[in-house]
């Protein structure tokens, strides 16, 4: 809208003719817009991605206190990995036992649309959908099963989980293996 001085009573009027917007309140307009639209898309994400982030790094935390706990208390543990899950197991005088009494070495299970893939020794590992026995060990003087844990969605994210003799635990993230 644009609007005149009327010189006589000092006050501004519109005009009766102008009607519509002027370029400059347009490109505000869609400036405004745009940047709205791409704040609320970096701020929601991928969701599935996040997902697979949280997964990877609760793993890599929970094998982390296996493996303090293991050093710390002079007790070897073991992680077995199924297509959808994973469990750790405490070696005890009758053998290797799941652990279920602990909140933080549970089992758990992935989302619905998640898989795991399981390299040992860079050789891939057939996983099974129950938990059959120890798979990567955790022993007491601080060595593990070198291995390379994948997880991955419907959609070609990856995310993997390693660890070698060499190196400590590794996260990254792969769009396509």
């Amino acid at each position: 809208m644009c609007l005149r001085k009327n010189f006589q009573l000092g006050t501004y009027q519109a005009r009766k003719n102008d009607t519509g917007l002027t370029l400059i309140e347009i490109v505000i307009v869609i400036a405004i817009i745009s940047i709205t639209m791409a704040m609320t898309t970096i701020s929601f994400g991928n969701p599935q991605q996040k997902q697979i982030e949280q997964h990877s790094a609760r793993l890599n935390a929970l094998i982390q206190l296996a493996l303090e706990q293991a050093i710390f208390n002079g007790q070897d543990y073991a992680l077995t990995v199924v297509t959808t899950g994973y469990a750790f197991y405490q070696l005890t005088a009758s053998g290797w036992q799941l652990i279920d009494d602990d909140p933080l070495l549970r089992a758990r299970q992935l989302n619905q649309d998640l898989n795991f893939k399981l390299y040992l020794d860079g050789i891939r590992v057939q996983l099974d959908t129950d938990f059959e026995g120890p798979q990567i060990f955790i022993h007491s003087d601080g060595e593990v099963t070198p291995f390379q844990i994948t997880i991955t969605n419907n959609n070609d994210l990856n995310y993997q989980l390693a660890y070698s003799h060499a190196s400590s635990f590794i996260t990254s993230q792969d769009e396509r293996i």
